[in-house]
Formats: C-alpha cells, sequence, structure tokens
C-alpha cells in the first residue's frame, strides 16, 4: 500500500505539474514536432547534418514517441531517415540505438502505410466524384427537360437523407 500510495501521489503531481514555459506549454514530443515543422527544409537537412551523436540518439527517441501517437509521420520519417543516412558509420559502431531503430523502423513502415491507404483511399473518392462529374456534363442537354432538376448528390452514395434535405430546399425557394 505504500508504494501505490507513493505511486498514485506522483501522478497527481504529474497531472497538476505546470507546463514549461520554455517549451511554449507544450509537451517535450509536441514541442519537438512543432519545432521540425517550423525549420525550412534546407536549413533542418544542415542542423541535422551538425546534430551531435548524444543529441541524435534522444531526437530518435522523440521521434519514436511522436510516431507511436501517429503524429507528424510525414516530417518524422523525414527526419529518422535523413539521421540514420548522415550518422550510419556512428549508428553501426555504437550498438546502443539498435533496439530504438529497430522500434522506429517498425513505426515509420506502419505509419506510411496508413498514410499511403488514406491518400490512395481520398484519390480514389476523387476521382468517383470527378467521373460523375464528367458524366453529367457530357450528357446529352434536354431544353425541356429544364424544369425536372436532377438529384446531384443521387449518384455519389450520400444517402437519401443529403438528397431529401437538398430537395426539400430546393422546393420551397421556387
Amino acid at each position: 500500500t505504500f508504494n501505490r500510495s507513493q505511486e498514485d501521489k506522483l501522478e497527481k503531481d504529474r497531472k497538476q505539474r505546470m507546463p514549461n514555459p520554455l517549451l511554449l506549454g507544450f509537451e517535450p514530443p509536441q514541442y519537438i514536432l512543432w519545432i521540425l515543422r517550423s525549420v525550412k527544409s534546407a536549413e533542418l537537412e544542415q542542423s541535422l547534418m551538425v546534430l551531435p551523436f548524444g543529441h541524435m540518439e534522444r531526437l530518435i527517441h522523440y521521434l519514436i514517441i511522436l510516431l507511436r501517437s501517429g503524429r507528424g509521420v510525414e516530417i518524422c520519417s523525414k527526419v529518422a531517415v535523413f539521421l540514420i543516412k548522415t550518422h550510419q558509420s556512428q549508428i553501426v559502431v555504437n550498438h546502443s540505438l539498435s533496439t530504438p531503430l529497430r522500434e522506429l523502423q517498425r513505426l515509420v513502415k506502419i505509419r506510411l502505410a496508413e498514410a499511403r491507404d488514406t491518400v490512395g483511399f481520398n484519390l480514389a473518392a476523387l476521382r468517383a466524384v470527378a467521373k460523375v462529374d464528367n458524366d453529367r456534363k457530357s450528357a446529352y442537354f434536354d431544353p425541356t427537360a429544364g424544369a425536372d432538376k436532377k438529384d446531384v448528390w443521387a449518384g455519389l452514395g450520400l444517402g437519401s437523407d443529403v438528397a431529401a434535405a437538398l430537395q426539400k430546399r430546393g422546393n420551397k425557394k421556387r
């Protein structure tokens, strides 16, 4: 019970702890992500090149935390690849990074696959919308059918509730 009460007290202290003003109120991983995003690409590469090995180890630790939470996947992956390419000889000599690098590799693969799937899904949806729009534009125009308005949402699979609401809105304006 003594250990449990100490753990409860430490947990309360963590929750009540004031944010560090030097980190602009961010948690350390979120601050690292904010800094990585705010630095220009060319300047980021230059600063990563001159980063000492000890700081690089700490940055890899924060990259792992960020990738676990799914934040900043693109920038974290870019930084990780650049760090590994730049400090390859030091990494090979120093075996202390073998476990974190395996974890980093696993997380980068998972998160980039998720991002690729999301982009692919969105691209397929945009192509479907463009196809429906193109089919409607290239359809034969009948001026006598102008009084009967078509439901523009019908072929997109958005559900009858959206189409019905838009239809009601159109009927009220007439």
